[in-house]
């Protein structure tokens, strides 16, 4: 499907009344292949990098008490990081789309791969992967409600990230993954303001953002930085919905804001998309919002931003 017709397709989801649009979207998504199709180990490596990322710092995940930020359809970063040591993660969602069904396929594929999970997981220098946490999740049967409650994960939906019920100075990291770019800049500020209330003193801000156009995901025509050739009127009307809505922000706009509540940014790993740093280079049209910025700061297609408050 190219992206203007999918761009059309999910508009018109989004303008059913809640309940039918979540089913009906979920039912695309399956059908379409983009549910279950990436490797198991690929979604538990994020769960690593997370965690090298805080390692890095000199910091651990072992007794950590975590606050993710956008659940999605599944566990399967809280879940890693309560298999390498933390000790409590509250995770929350503006939508309830996490699926039962979904979490149980990932402990039934842990089940079998036992231990090339226990291999993929212990091999991270500065964690402590639990085999016996590993063994009791699997041994804990299909319930989703008895899987949260053993790996100490605290789901809660609908809850807006801009005001977590969460309190002052009670959490060692404030995490995400692929969620803040779908979130409106004024309400992200209000997320960043919120992250440095309830992180403790020494607490880290560990986030991945997606950069892309989601649209060049599953359509090879376009490229990476395709979104950024249109004005906000103009993507707002091709994609301002709730399933497909992106702030485009770049990273030098997340660092700024970060620095404008008072963050400290201690790390950035960036991946620059080589073909679109091409075409950008070779005059790509761009929305005069990103005229004036620099090739490589465009093609930043993803990074991880690791901060600190004072």
């Amino acid at each position: 499907m190219k992206w203007r017709q999918k761009a059309l397709l999910q508009n018109l989801v989004s303008r059913l009344p809640l309940k039918m649009s979540y089913s009906l979207h979920y039912y695309l998504q399956k059908k379409s292949g983009s549910i279950g199709t990436v490797d198991l180990s690929r979604r538990l490596k994020t769960g690593l990098d997370l965690a090298e990322c805080i390692v890095s710092q000199g910091r651990s995940v072992d007794s950590g008490v975590f606050l993710e930020l956008g659940t999605g359809l599944q566990v399967t970063l809280p879940l890693v990081l309560w298999l390498l040591g933390a000790a409590e993660i509250t995770t929350v969602d503006l939508h309830r789309y996490l699926r039962p069904e979904l979490v149980r396929n990932d402990v039934r594929r842990m089940r079998k791969e036992f231990e090339e999970i226990k291999v993929l997981l212990g091999k991270t220098p500065g964690t402590h992967f639990s085999a016996d946490r590993l063994t009791a999740l699997l041994g804990a049967g299909d319930e989703l409600e008895r899987l949260l409650e053993i790996a100490h994960i605290h789901y809660q939906a609908p809850v807006d990230a801009i005001n977590p019920q969460i309190g002052s100075h009670t959490i060692d990291y404030h995490v995400s993954y692929s969620v803040f770019q779908h979130i409106p800049p004024e309400s992200l500020r209000v997320v960043v303001s919120q992250a440095r209330r309830v992180l403790k003193p020494g607490g880290l801000f560990v986030h991945w953002i997606d950069l892309s156009d989601h649209y060049s995901h599953m359509d090879n025509s376009i490229s990476s930085v395709n979104f950024l050739r249109f004005s906000e009127k103009e993507w707002m009307k091709l994609a301002g919905n709730m399933y497909m809505y992106q702030n485009r922000l770049r990273i030098d706009d997340y660092v700024q804001m970060i620095k404008d509540e008072g963050g400290k940014v201690l790390k950035v790993i960036d991946h620059i998309n080589e073909r679109s740093l091409d075409l950008l280079q070779k005059g790509f049209p761009l929305d005069a919002r990103f005229a004036n910025k620099d090739a490589r700061t465009n093609a930043t297609s993803n990074a991880w931003l690791v901060c600190s408050f004072t």
